[in-house]
């Protein structure tokens, strides 16, 4: 039997988070994304993100958790695709996949730090460059402020780490 991995991404907005797991799936893998859902939901509408965010946030959540439950009773592997930012987030995500019998990986793309203008530079033209979907600064502010770098003391089997072009900074593992 194969084991059955969940891996969490970890990481701002705007980091390529959804991009760098596009080449990480297999066709079965069930992506959980309540962003996704919604651009979805607001698709069909006409609507932006903006528009349609608070409308659907909570419909768009309560349909990832039943499409998970069918994933895990389909033994699925799992990418949960949200920021998850802090430790407490990442422990509730851990435990509930970790109680279904998930090996559960991160992968963490790393922001990029003050210093670095260039990086910083791309990073909010990439924010600025998604119509529809903003994050007012005060909001982004308090994510960089809440983000915490995950460990394996958490419960992750192992962390990958990424800088935000996509470039493997290294892995972490678990005691074995």
């Amino acid at each position: 039997m194969s084991v059955l991995i969940c891996t969490v991404m970890v990481g701002l907005p705007g980091l390529g988070k959804s991009t760098l797991i596009e080449g990480m799936y297999k066709p079965d893998t069930f992506i959980y994304s309540t962003d996704a859902e919604i651009e979805r939901r607001c698709a069909v509408n006409g609507w932006t993100y903006d528009e349609g965010f608070s409308e659907f946030i909570e419909p768009a959540t309560k349909y990832m958790n039943e499409q998970l439950d069918i994933a895990v009773r389909s033994k699925q592997d799992i990418i949960w695709d949200q920021t998850n930012l802090g430790v407490g987030k990442r422990k509730k995500i851990i435990n509930r996949m970790k109680q279904a019998g998930y090996q559960v990986r991160g992968v963490c793309i790393i922001p990029p730090e003050a210093g670095w203008l260039d990086d910083q530079k791309v990073w909010a033209n990439r924010l600025r460059n998604r119509p529809g979907k903003t994050i007012p600064q005060n909001i982004l502010t308090n994510m960089i402020e809440s983000f915490t770098l995950p460990t394996v003391s958490e419960g992750f089997d192992m962390i990958t780490f990424y800088n935000m072009h996509g470039a493997l900074l290294g892995i972490d593992y678990g005691e074995e």
